[in-house]
């Protein structure tokens, strides 16, 4: 059943309660589409749901914490990263989950305070000109880290929150990285020279062009290969390692697929020559040594998480149709008691015997409208206006005449009896009683003068289909007439 037919089919479900129970009715807003919609639709929740990887895509920063690094050190300093991520589900609650993850960007620092040390005790032996190696303390690497993490959500404090959640993780991961030293100047491919005002020339403070420097910028080209260079004699430089990590973040809800995660994931490697300096070349060499511990970098990210391919945890389920209220009675709207195939709530004669023919009102026929049913008439063709008695027999003249000269003769009241010359209900003034009015003659299919609740049915479903005549006006008559025929 497509949406459209079933929009319709809503509608004439509707308008038969409006008119039934006497609602006024003055055709549907979308508006209230939306609502009686609502009722059709009910969200259930999936249970055992299958649930996939999670992907993430996010960046940040990292901030180096080695032997060198930059005079300011921020979470929000630092060189930009991209970051890679899988996770899955580990247990049953949903609490714990499994990462794996690619980072790939670059780490760069200057200590200018080392670089002057540096060069006050250039590195011996000298370059293929005879002249002394003037390196500094500048480098840039790029890292590549690729590891596995678990992390828990503290769903035992904050359950099924869809606000925000904090997440706290730890793992393992391998770097792969390359340093390289901006050693010398891009312009004049000379060294750079750090004097103790501070500043940077291109000549050495205490040599014999020293009248002639001026002050030079630090560029950023990278351009020597540390770990292709022994400069400290102190061996190569592994361009691998581990570091174990820990890593704290907040999880915001965004829907049932995409969160946004704001975190921190601090890195103890395990070396301290991603910067080439550590505290065996600068005890050997007489540098000043900066610490004891292995290199440090901190990942500042954000990501967005992005629940693709898992079964949702509720789905929307459409139903044709609906229960009004779970505490209303349907059977006693319903209802047939008497078993005559008019509903008790339109029958307007309750006790009707078993197999009696009755009207659109559910009342017995009277074919001789004398007031008596015609199974209880033993006289069917008593004429119109003729004074009958219970058992719809014509009284004759004499019979009335000696009843109307019994004067001042009392009568015990159990000895009257009303005898009903019509049925009694509340009319509209509109209509003519007993009438059937012209517009309605082909609604009454049956021809019994009257409007059934199952034509006035008909009739409404024909209004929406289009195959009748009727206005909305019309139904509104309709349905006076209906109730005060």
């Amino acid at each position: 059943m497509n949406e459209t037919k079933l929009n319709r089919g809503l509608k004439r479900y509707l308008v038969v309660l409006a008119l039934a129970f006497g609602v006024p009715f003055f055709g549907f807003t979308q508006e209230d589409e939306d609502f009686f919609k609502s009722l059709l639709d009910t969200i259930v929740e999936v249970q055992n749901p299958s649930y996939k990887p999670v992907i993430a895509l996010g960046s940040g920063y990292i901030n180096f914490y080695g032997d060198i690094r930059n005079p300011v050190s921020s979470p929000l300093f630092g060189n930009f990263a991209a970051k890679v991520n899988l996770s899955y589900h580990i247990d049953a609650k949903q609490f714990f989950r499994g990462n794996f993850f690619a980072i790939m960007g670059s780490v760069a620092a200057h200590d200018q305070k080392i670089s002057f040390a540096m060069q006050h005790n250039p590195l011996l032996p000298i370059d293929d000109f005879g002249n002394p190696i003037y390196i500094n303390s500048a480098f840039k690497t790029d890292l590549f880290q690729l590891g596995l993490s678990v992390e828990y959500n503290f769903g035992h404090i904050f359950g099924a929150s869809k606000r925000f959640k904090p997440v706290l993780g730890v793992g393992l991961s391998t770097i792969l990285f390359s340093p390289k030293g901006n050693v010398t100047n891009r312009k004049s491919d000379d060294y750079y020279y750090f004097w103790s005002d501070g500043t940077i020339r291109n000549f050495a403070e205490y040599g014999p062009n020293a009248y002639r420097a001026r002050i030079v910028r630090f560029d950023d080209s990278y351009e020597t290969d540390l770990s292709g260079k022994d400069f400290f004699n102190q061996g190569s430089i592994p361009q691998q390692t581990f570091s174990a990590l820990l890593d704290f973040g907040l999880d915001f809800y965004l829907s049932d697929r995409v969160n946004l995660r704001v975190g921190s994931a601090f890195n103890y490697t395990f070396t301290d020559r991603i910067d080439n300096y550590d505290k065996k070349t600068a005890t050997s060499l007489g540098y000043p040594v900066k610490n004891e511990m292995n290199d440090l970098f901190a990942f500042t990210y954000f990501t967005m998480n992005f629940d693709l391919f898992s079964d949702p945890k509720s789905i929307l389920v459409e139903r044709v149709f609906a229960m009004w209220g779970e505490d209303y009675d349907y059977q006693i709207f319903f209802a047939d008691s008497d078993g005559d195939g008019v509903f008790d709530r339109f029958d307007d004669c309750l006790d009707t015997p078993t197999g009696v023919e009755v009207d659109s009102i559910g009342c017995p026929m009277d074919s001789d409208l004398d007031g008596v049913f015609d199974y209880m008439d033993k006289e069917n063709s008593t004429p119109e206006g003729a004074t009958v008695d219970e058992s719809g027999v014509q009284v004759s003249a004499d019979v009335l005449a000696a009843m109307y000269s019994k004067k001042n003769e009392a009568v015990l009241r159990k000895e009257i009896k009303l005898i009903p010359l019509t049925h009694v209900w509340s009319r509209n003034l509109s209509f003519t009683p007993g009438k059937l009015p012209d517009r309605f003659k082909n609604i009454d299919t049956d021809s019994d003068g009257y409007i059934s609740f199952h034509e006035l049915i008909r009739a409404i479903n024909d209004y929406f289909d289009g195959t009748n005549n009727l206005t909305l006006q019309d139904l509104y008559d309709m349905n006076e007439f209906f109730f005060t025929q």
